[in-house]
Protein backbone atom coordinates (compact mmCIF):
# COMPACT_ATOMS: atom_id res chain seq x y z
CA UNK A 1 0.00 0.00 0.00
CA UNK A 2 2.68 2.64 0.69
CA UNK A 3 4.67 1.79 -2.79
CA UNK A 4 1.19 2.41 -4.52
CA UNK A 5 0.60 5.44 -2.21
CA UNK A 6 4.32 6.68 -3.45
CA UNK A 7 2.92 6.05 -7.08
CA UNK A 8 -0.26 8.34 -6.79
CA UNK A 9 1.82 10.91 -5.18
CA UNK A 10 4.37 11.03 -7.82
CA UNK A 11 2.32 10.85 -10.59
CA UNK A 12 -0.26 13.32 -9.31
CA UNK A 13 2.07 16.17 -8.94
CA UNK A 14 2.70 15.75 -12.66
CA UNK A 15 -0.92 16.77 -13.86
CA UNK A 16 -2.45 19.79 -14.49
CA UNK A 17 -6.29 21.02 -14.52
CA UNK A 18 -8.93 22.71 -16.58
CA UNK A 19 -12.05 23.16 -17.16
CA UNK A 20 -14.23 22.77 -20.39
CA UNK A 21 -17.86 22.25 -21.05
CA UNK A 22 -20.05 19.42 -22.74
CA UNK A 23 -23.41 19.52 -24.33
CA UNK A 24 -25.55 16.01 -24.78
CA UNK A 25 -28.77 15.94 -26.32
CA UNK A 26 -31.41 13.23 -26.26
CA UNK A 27 -34.07 12.90 -29.44
CA UNK A 28 -36.35 10.42 -29.73
CA UNK A 29 -36.41 10.39 -33.79
CA UNK A 30 -40.11 9.06 -34.56
CA UNK A 31 -39.16 6.10 -36.63
CA UNK A 32 -36.33 7.65 -38.83
CA UNK A 33 -35.85 7.11 -41.72
CA UNK A 34 -38.56 4.52 -42.38
CA UNK A 35 -41.01 7.33 -41.55
CA UNK A 36 -40.25 10.14 -44.07
CA UNK A 37 -36.63 9.99 -44.83
CA UNK A 38 -36.26 13.52 -46.33
CA UNK A 39 -36.45 14.99 -42.53
CA UNK A 40 -32.84 15.18 -42.83
CA UNK A 41 -32.48 18.58 -43.74
CA UNK A 42 -34.62 19.74 -40.84
CA UNK A 43 -32.98 17.68 -38.29
CA UNK A 44 -29.96 19.65 -39.61
CA UNK A 45 -31.54 22.82 -38.62
CA UNK A 46 -32.17 21.79 -35.40
CA UNK A 47 -28.97 20.32 -34.56
CA UNK A 48 -27.13 23.32 -36.44
CA UNK A 49 -28.99 25.22 -33.36
CA UNK A 50 -28.60 23.29 -30.72
CA UNK A 51 -25.24 22.57 -31.27
CA UNK A 52 -24.37 18.92 -28.98
CA UNK A 53 -21.26 17.75 -28.46
CA UNK A 54 -23.06 14.23 -28.02
CA UNK A 55 -26.41 13.50 -29.27
CA UNK A 56 -28.19 10.24 -28.55
CA UNK A 57 -31.22 9.23 -30.12
CA UNK A 58 -34.16 6.50 -29.87
CA UNK A 59 -36.79 5.11 -32.59
CA UNK A 60 -33.81 4.98 -34.82
CA UNK A 61 -35.20 2.40 -37.73
CA UNK A 62 -31.87 1.11 -39.21
CA UNK A 63 -27.80 1.64 -40.24
CA UNK A 64 -28.86 3.49 -43.03
CA UNK A 65 -30.45 6.15 -40.26
CA UNK A 66 -27.10 6.37 -38.59
CA UNK A 67 -25.70 6.76 -41.73
CA UNK A 68 -27.66 9.98 -42.70
CA UNK A 69 -27.62 11.59 -39.54
CA UNK A 70 -23.66 11.39 -39.25
CA UNK A 71 -23.17 12.10 -43.03
CA UNK A 72 -25.85 14.38 -44.22
CA UNK A 73 -26.84 16.48 -40.92
CA UNK A 74 -23.48 16.15 -38.40
CA UNK A 75 -20.91 16.07 -41.26
CA UNK A 76 -22.83 17.71 -43.60
CA UNK A 77 -20.59 19.72 -46.18
CA UNK A 78 -17.56 17.49 -45.95
CA UNK A 79 -16.86 18.12 -42.18
CA UNK A 80 -15.69 14.97 -39.93
CA UNK A 81 -16.32 16.75 -36.56
CA UNK A 82 -18.80 13.45 -35.46
CA UNK A 83 -18.29 10.10 -35.32
CA UNK A 84 -20.75 7.31 -34.12
CA UNK A 85 -21.06 4.14 -32.09
CA UNK A 86 -22.15 1.25 -33.69
CA UNK A 87 -25.57 0.79 -34.96
CA UNK A 88 -27.13 -2.89 -33.26
CA UNK A 89 -30.27 -3.64 -34.53
CA UNK A 90 -32.42 -5.06 -31.67
CA UNK A 91 -36.18 -5.89 -30.84
CA UNK A 92 -38.45 -2.94 -31.92
CA UNK A 93 -36.72 0.46 -32.78
CA UNK A 94 -33.29 1.25 -31.98
CA UNK A 95 -30.48 3.58 -30.22
CA UNK A 96 -27.26 5.23 -31.46
CA UNK A 97 -25.11 8.02 -29.86
CA UNK A 98 -22.94 10.22 -31.90
CA UNK A 99 -20.01 12.48 -31.12
CA UNK A 100 -17.47 15.02 -31.59
CA UNK A 101 -14.46 13.15 -31.93
CA UNK A 102 -11.92 16.24 -31.43
CA UNK A 103 -13.41 16.46 -27.72
CA UNK A 104 -14.37 12.43 -26.91
CA UNK A 105 -13.95 9.41 -27.75
CA UNK A 106 -15.89 5.96 -27.67
CA UNK A 107 -14.08 3.68 -25.39
CA UNK A 108 -16.79 0.95 -25.21
CA UNK A 109 -20.36 0.19 -25.58
CA UNK A 110 -22.51 -2.94 -25.19
CA UNK A 111 -26.60 -3.72 -25.10
CA UNK A 112 -28.80 -4.34 -22.23
CA UNK A 113 -31.42 -6.71 -23.11
CA UNK A 114 -35.32 -5.77 -21.46
CA UNK A 115 -38.54 -7.56 -22.55
CA UNK A 116 -39.45 -4.84 -25.38
CA UNK A 117 -36.20 -2.90 -26.24
CA UNK A 118 -32.41 -2.83 -25.48
CA UNK A 119 -31.18 -0.37 -23.51
CA UNK A 120 -27.72 0.99 -24.97
CA UNK A 121 -24.43 1.57 -22.95
CA UNK A 122 -21.98 3.84 -24.19
CA UNK A 123 -18.85 4.50 -22.36
CA UNK A 124 -16.52 8.01 -23.69
CA UNK A 125 -13.87 9.84 -22.34
CA UNK A 126 -12.88 12.98 -23.01
CA UNK A 127 -9.62 13.29 -24.95
CA UNK A 128 -8.03 16.25 -22.52
CA UNK A 129 -8.99 14.84 -19.01
CA UNK A 130 -6.93 11.27 -18.74
CA UNK A 131 -7.16 10.49 -15.31
CA UNK A 132 -3.64 8.54 -14.92
CA UNK A 133 -4.62 7.29 -11.59
CA UNK A 134 -8.39 6.25 -11.87
CA UNK A 135 -10.89 6.25 -14.10
CA UNK A 136 -12.59 9.43 -13.63
CA UNK A 137 -12.05 10.37 -17.08
CA UNK A 138 -15.10 7.69 -18.36
CA UNK A 139 -18.59 8.93 -18.94
CA UNK A 140 -21.37 6.39 -19.28
CA UNK A 141 -24.43 7.07 -21.26
CA UNK A 142 -27.29 5.19 -21.71
CA UNK A 143 -30.03 5.63 -23.93
CA UNK A 144 -33.07 4.06 -23.00
CA UNK A 145 -37.28 3.56 -24.68
CA UNK A 146 -39.48 2.26 -22.12
CA UNK A 147 -42.80 0.68 -22.73
CA UNK A 148 -45.30 3.16 -23.85
CA UNK A 149 -48.60 3.37 -23.05
CA UNK A 150 -50.79 4.50 -19.62
CA UNK A 151 -52.56 0.81 -18.79
CA UNK A 152 -51.41 -1.08 -15.46
CA UNK A 153 -49.95 -3.85 -17.60
CA UNK A 154 -47.72 -0.90 -19.46
CA UNK A 155 -46.61 0.38 -15.93
CA UNK A 156 -45.81 -2.60 -14.62
CA UNK A 157 -43.38 -3.54 -18.16
CA UNK A 158 -41.64 -0.22 -17.53
CA UNK A 159 -40.87 -1.15 -14.01
CA UNK A 160 -39.65 -4.66 -15.20
CA UNK A 161 -37.49 -2.74 -17.61
CA UNK A 162 -35.92 0.10 -15.35
CA UNK A 163 -35.45 -2.87 -13.30
CA UNK A 164 -33.32 -4.66 -15.31
CA UNK A 165 -31.50 -1.38 -16.12
CA UNK A 166 -31.10 -1.03 -12.69
CA UNK A 167 -29.26 -4.09 -12.08
CA UNK A 168 -26.80 -3.99 -14.76
CA UNK A 169 -25.68 -0.53 -12.97
CA UNK A 170 -25.04 -2.00 -9.54
CA UNK A 171 -24.03 -5.33 -11.02
CA UNK A 172 -21.09 -4.02 -13.10
CA UNK A 173 -20.82 -1.39 -10.35
CA UNK A 174 -21.86 1.83 -12.33
CA UNK A 175 -22.69 4.47 -9.57
CA UNK A 176 -20.11 7.50 -10.67
CA UNK A 177 -20.49 9.87 -14.15
CA UNK A 178 -24.09 8.79 -14.93
CA UNK A 179 -25.60 10.54 -17.63
CA UNK A 180 -29.17 8.57 -18.19
CA UNK A 181 -31.87 10.09 -21.36
CA UNK A 182 -34.29 9.04 -23.48
CA UNK A 183 -38.39 8.27 -23.65
CA UNK A 184 -39.27 6.61 -20.18
CA UNK A 185 -42.94 6.80 -20.99
CA UNK A 186 -43.71 8.12 -17.61
CA UNK A 187 -46.48 10.14 -17.15
CA UNK A 188 -46.05 10.74 -13.21
CA UNK A 189 -42.79 10.39 -10.84
CA UNK A 190 -44.76 7.96 -8.35
CA UNK A 191 -45.18 5.65 -10.84
CA UNK A 192 -43.07 2.35 -9.76
CA UNK A 193 -40.74 2.62 -12.99
CA UNK A 194 -39.73 5.80 -12.49
CA UNK A 195 -39.32 4.89 -8.84
CA UNK A 196 -37.10 2.50 -9.66
CA UNK A 197 -34.84 4.45 -11.61
CA UNK A 198 -34.89 7.20 -9.56
CA UNK A 199 -34.50 4.67 -6.25
CA UNK A 200 -34.08 1.26 -7.14
CA UNK A 201 -31.34 -1.46 -6.63
CA UNK A 202 -29.81 1.05 -3.83
CA UNK A 203 -28.46 3.78 -6.29
CA UNK A 204 -30.17 6.78 -5.72
CA UNK A 205 -30.50 8.93 -9.33
CA UNK A 206 -31.34 12.50 -9.79
CA UNK A 207 -33.56 14.85 -11.97
CA UNK A 208 -31.33 17.77 -12.45
CA UNK A 209 -34.31 20.32 -12.01
CA UNK A 210 -35.80 18.59 -9.53
CA UNK A 211 -39.45 18.52 -11.16
CA UNK A 212 -40.83 15.59 -10.08
CA UNK A 213 -45.00 15.26 -10.19
CA UNK A 214 -47.63 14.36 -12.00
CA UNK A 215 -46.37 15.95 -15.22
CA UNK A 216 -49.53 14.27 -17.50
CA UNK A 217 -51.96 16.84 -18.75
CA UNK A 218 -50.86 19.12 -15.60
CA UNK A 219 -50.25 23.49 -16.55
CA UNK A 220 -47.95 23.49 -13.65
CA UNK A 221 -45.40 21.49 -15.69
CA UNK A 222 -45.97 23.19 -19.23
CA UNK A 223 -42.36 24.39 -19.38
CA UNK A 224 -41.08 20.92 -19.26
CA UNK A 225 -43.48 19.05 -21.45
CA UNK A 226 -41.83 17.15 -24.38
CA UNK A 227 -44.72 15.87 -26.06
CA UNK A 228 -46.45 16.13 -28.51
CA UNK A 229 -45.50 18.78 -30.86
CA UNK A 230 -48.69 18.37 -32.61
CA UNK A 231 -52.18 18.85 -31.64
CA UNK A 232 -53.96 17.20 -34.10
CA UNK A 233 -53.55 13.69 -36.09
CA UNK A 234 -51.87 13.52 -39.23
CA UNK A 235 -48.96 15.02 -38.39
CA UNK A 236 -45.24 14.90 -41.22
CA UNK A 237 -43.93 10.95 -40.06
CA UNK A 238 -47.28 10.22 -37.88
CA UNK A 239 -46.43 10.02 -34.45
CA UNK A 240 -48.71 10.88 -31.45
CA UNK A 241 -50.84 13.90 -31.03
CA UNK A 242 -52.68 16.39 -28.49
CA UNK A 243 -50.62 18.62 -28.00
CA UNK A 244 -47.75 19.61 -25.20
CA UNK A 245 -49.10 18.15 -22.08
CA UNK A 246 -46.55 15.04 -21.01
CA UNK A 247 -42.77 14.91 -19.61
CA UNK A 248 -42.03 11.91 -21.26
CA UNK A 249 -38.19 12.56 -22.26
CA UNK A 250 -35.88 12.86 -19.16
CA UNK A 251 -32.32 13.09 -18.30
CA UNK A 252 -31.53 11.31 -15.12
CA UNK A 253 -27.83 11.74 -13.54
CA UNK A 254 -25.77 10.34 -11.03
CA UNK A 255 -25.42 12.37 -7.45
CA UNK A 256 -21.95 13.11 -8.40
CA UNK A 257 -22.59 14.94 -11.53
CA UNK A 258 -24.65 17.53 -9.86
CA UNK A 259 -22.31 18.33 -6.74
CA UNK A 260 -18.82 18.08 -8.97
CA UNK A 261 -17.31 15.29 -7.02
CA UNK A 262 -16.00 13.19 -10.00
CA UNK A 263 -14.83 15.75 -12.48
CA UNK A 264 -18.39 16.25 -14.34
CA UNK A 265 -20.65 18.90 -12.79
CA UNK A 266 -24.17 19.84 -13.97
CA UNK A 267 -23.97 23.57 -15.24
CA UNK A 268 -27.12 24.83 -13.06
CA UNK A 269 -30.26 25.83 -15.46
CA UNK A 270 -28.87 24.10 -19.12
CA UNK A 271 -31.62 21.51 -18.77
CA UNK A 272 -33.96 22.50 -21.29
CA UNK A 273 -36.84 20.73 -23.87
CA UNK A 274 -35.62 22.51 -26.52
CA UNK A 275 -38.45 24.89 -27.94
CA UNK A 276 -40.33 24.48 -25.08
CA UNK A 277 -41.13 27.97 -23.60
CA UNK A 278 -44.35 26.93 -21.65
CA UNK A 279 -46.53 28.50 -24.76
CA UNK A 280 -47.82 25.33 -25.73
CA UNK A 281 -49.93 23.36 -23.24
CA UNK A 282 -52.33 21.34 -24.85
CA UNK A 283 -51.32 22.89 -28.36
CA UNK A 284 -49.08 22.38 -31.17
CA UNK A 285 -45.41 23.43 -30.84
CA UNK A 286 -45.30 26.06 -33.43
CA UNK A 287 -49.04 27.27 -32.62
CA UNK A 288 -47.82 30.57 -31.73
CA UNK A 289 -44.73 32.59 -31.96
CA UNK A 290 -42.00 30.87 -29.59
CA UNK A 291 -39.63 32.79 -27.27
CA UNK A 292 -37.33 30.52 -26.87
CA UNK A 293 -36.09 29.46 -30.58
CA UNK A 294 -36.47 31.19 -33.53
CA UNK A 295 -39.88 30.22 -35.41
CA UNK A 296 -38.59 28.37 -38.19
CA UNK A 297 -36.76 26.32 -35.56
CA UNK A 298 -40.00 26.08 -33.66
CA UNK A 299 -41.21 24.52 -37.19
CA UNK A 300 -38.28 22.47 -37.65
CA UNK A 301 -39.08 20.92 -34.04
CA UNK A 302 -42.62 20.94 -35.37
CA UNK A 303 -42.52 18.83 -38.35
CA UNK A 304 -38.94 16.42 -37.39
CA UNK A 305 -40.82 14.31 -34.29
CA UNK A 306 -43.53 14.08 -31.62
CA UNK A 307 -40.94 14.59 -29.14
CA UNK A 308 -38.87 17.65 -28.26
CA UNK A 309 -35.28 16.83 -27.75
CA UNK A 310 -33.55 17.37 -24.04
CA UNK A 311 -30.25 19.14 -23.59
CA UNK A 312 -28.68 19.93 -20.44
CA UNK A 313 -24.25 20.74 -19.94
CA UNK A 314 -21.83 19.76 -17.58
CA UNK A 315 -18.38 21.62 -16.83
CA UNK A 316 -15.27 18.67 -17.00
CA UNK A 317 -12.76 19.54 -14.62
CA UNK A 318 -10.09 17.12 -14.34
CA UNK A 319 -6.42 16.63 -14.92
CA UNK A 320 -5.45 17.12 -18.51
CA UNK A 321 -2.05 17.11 -19.05
CA UNK A 322 1.44 15.57 -17.91
CA UNK A 323 4.17 18.25 -17.04
CA UNK A 324 7.39 16.69 -18.46
CA UNK A 325 5.88 14.35 -21.03
CA UNK A 326 8.37 14.81 -23.95
CA UNK A 327 12.18 15.26 -24.54
CA UNK A 328 14.36 16.16 -27.17
CA UNK A 329 16.65 13.36 -25.55
CA UNK A 330 13.72 10.58 -26.12
CA UNK A 331 10.80 10.06 -28.45
CA UNK A 332 7.65 7.30 -28.37
CA UNK A 333 6.34 5.78 -31.25
CA UNK A 334 2.87 3.96 -30.41
CA UNK A 335 2.17 0.98 -33.11
CA UNK A 336 -0.86 -1.10 -33.10
CA UNK A 337 0.43 -3.22 -30.63
CA UNK A 338 3.74 -1.98 -30.01
CA UNK A 339 5.61 1.31 -28.43
CA UNK A 340 9.20 1.57 -29.53
CA UNK A 341 11.31 4.42 -27.33
CA UNK A 342 13.79 6.05 -29.34
CA UNK A 343 16.99 7.85 -27.86
CA UNK A 344 19.45 10.22 -29.26
CA UNK A 345 22.21 8.55 -27.70
CA UNK A 346 23.05 5.19 -26.23
CA UNK A 347 22.54 4.92 -22.40
CA UNK A 348 21.27 3.71 -19.71
CA UNK A 349 17.73 3.78 -19.06
CA UNK A 350 15.16 2.60 -16.53
CA UNK A 351 11.85 1.95 -18.29
CA UNK A 352 8.27 1.30 -16.44
CA UNK A 353 4.75 0.78 -17.39
CA UNK A 354 2.06 1.48 -15.17
CA UNK A 355 -1.67 1.01 -15.44
CA UNK A 356 -4.87 3.43 -14.16
CA UNK A 357 -4.03 1.65 -10.66
CA UNK A 358 -0.64 2.16 -10.20
CA UNK A 359 -0.01 -1.61 -10.93
CA UNK A 360 3.41 -2.27 -12.74
CA UNK A 361 2.92 -3.95 -15.96
CA UNK A 362 6.06 -4.28 -17.29
CA UNK A 363 9.85 -3.03 -16.31
CA UNK A 364 13.06 -2.91 -17.81
CA UNK A 365 16.82 -1.57 -18.03
CA UNK A 366 18.45 -1.18 -21.12
CA UNK A 367 22.33 -0.60 -21.52
CA UNK A 368 23.80 1.59 -24.28
CA UNK A 369 21.07 1.09 -26.38
CA UNK A 370 19.19 3.83 -28.94
CA UNK A 371 16.14 1.89 -29.46
CA UNK A 372 13.57 -0.20 -27.74
CA UNK A 373 10.51 -1.65 -28.72
CA UNK A 374 7.86 -2.68 -26.20
CA UNK A 375 5.04 -5.57 -26.85
CA UNK A 376 1.63 -4.06 -25.98
CA UNK A 377 -0.47 -7.02 -27.42
CA UNK A 378 -1.16 -8.02 -23.65
CA UNK A 379 -2.28 -4.53 -22.57
CA UNK A 380 -6.17 -4.54 -22.23
CA UNK A 381 -7.61 -1.38 -23.34
CA UNK A 382 -6.92 1.94 -21.62
CA UNK A 383 -4.83 4.40 -20.00
CA UNK A 384 -1.28 3.95 -19.14
CA UNK A 385 1.94 5.94 -18.33
CA UNK A 386 5.61 5.25 -19.13
CA UNK A 387 8.43 6.21 -16.98
CA UNK A 388 11.70 6.56 -18.48
CA UNK A 389 14.67 7.50 -16.31
CA UNK A 390 17.43 8.45 -17.92
CA UNK A 391 20.67 9.37 -16.25
CA UNK A 392 20.16 12.84 -15.17
CA UNK A 393 16.34 13.56 -16.15
CA UNK A 394 13.01 11.70 -15.36
CA UNK A 395 10.25 11.62 -18.53
CA UNK A 396 6.56 10.30 -18.66
CA UNK A 397 4.48 9.94 -21.00
CA UNK A 398 0.82 8.83 -21.31
CA UNK A 399 -0.41 6.42 -24.19
CA UNK A 400 -4.10 5.10 -24.78
CA UNK A 401 -5.03 1.41 -26.06
CA UNK A 402 -8.23 1.75 -27.53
Amino acid sequence: MKFLFIIFLSITSLLTYSQDSLKITFYNLLNFPSSQQDRTDTLKKILDYIKPDIFVVNELTSFNGGALIKNNVLNAGGSNIYQSALFFDGPDTDNLLFYNQNKFSLYSQQQIPTQLRDISEYVLYYKNQINLVSDTSFIYVYSIHLKAGNSPVNEELRRQEAESFKQFLVNNNRNERLIIGGDFNFYYASEPGCQEILYGQGLNLLDPINQMGNWHNSSSFKNIHTQSTRSATGGYAGGAYGGMDDRFDIIFVSNDAINGASGLKYIENTYIAEGQDGSYFNQALNNVNNSQVPQEIANALFYMSDHLPVSLSFYLNSPTSILIQESDKIKFIKGYNYLNVDFMENQILDVTIYDLNGRVLYKDKTYNQKQIEIDLSYFRKGFYIINCNLQNERINHKFIID
